[in-house]
């Protein structure tokens, strides 16, 4: 009898985390490569070879790197997708001119579904926010953050649901966007890459996005 309600005491403990747990919410600091988390990506994308040898985890940082003398670059994609909710990244981006960093969800087919945030991988400041859908770009902004990207870590955050989505940096609201707004799960993507709408210049030395932290929580 006692052993009985010692087992359904300890059930009532474990289950709710276990559930929640279960359900997709994390905070990832990397101290080690998750890969029940994470895949690393290896495709083409842009001027860019996504390749496994420029992603790599040390000092509690993912490094995505960007090779000297090369634009290839590094990426990963979350295991689950998401239909909803806040993903943040806190991020120092590569200094690597005509190279950018992104923190991103996205579901293939291209343009069906996909929200961006794109970081320039230079001192400027520069960022997009993008959104796709229905087959189309929906829409598209380019902001100046005021500081150099390049020089620290900062919070970069999406929240979205209910056919809406926020961008905030630093915790400070810099769009909303009520229309156009994916409906579809998503994955969750981290990228350092060369576009071809960019110059394409390759770095002299090698260079790394530094990522100390990725968290999703639920709506």
């Amino acid at each position: 009898m006692l052993r009985s309600l010692v087992v359904a005491v300890l059930a009532m403990l474990v289950l709710p985390s276990a559930a929640h747990a279960a359900a997709g919410d994390f905070r990832d600091g990397f101290d080690t490569f998750d890969t029940t988390r994470w895949a690393v990506g290896q495709h083409q994308l842009g001027r860019s070879a996504l390749t496994a040898p420029n992603v790599s985890v040390a000092g509690g940082a993912l490094a995505l790197t960007l090779p000297d003398g090369t634009t290839d670059g590094g990426e990963i994609r979350s295991q689950q997708q998401y239909s909803s909710g806040t993903a943040r990244a806190r991020v120092q981006v590569a200094n690597a001119p005509s190279s950018i960093t992104g923190f991103f969800l996205y579901a293939a087919p291209d343009y069906a579904a996909e929200i961006d945030i794109e970081i320039f991988n230079d001192p400027s400041g520069r960022v997009m926010f993008s959104t796709y859908a229905g087959g189309r770009q929906t829409h598209t902004e380019t902001r100046t953050l005021g500081f150099d990207p390049t020089a620290a870590a900062h919070d970069y955050t999406i929240r979205w649901g209910n056919g809406r989505v926020r961008f905030l940096v630093d915790g400070v609201l810099l769009r909303t966007w009520s229309a156009g707004v994916p409906k579809a799960p998503m994955h969750l993507f981290a990228n350092a890459w060369f576009p071809a709408w960019l110059d394409g210049l390759a770095p002299v030395t090698p260079q790394a996005t530094l990522v100390d932290e990725i968290e999703y929580h639920r709506s």
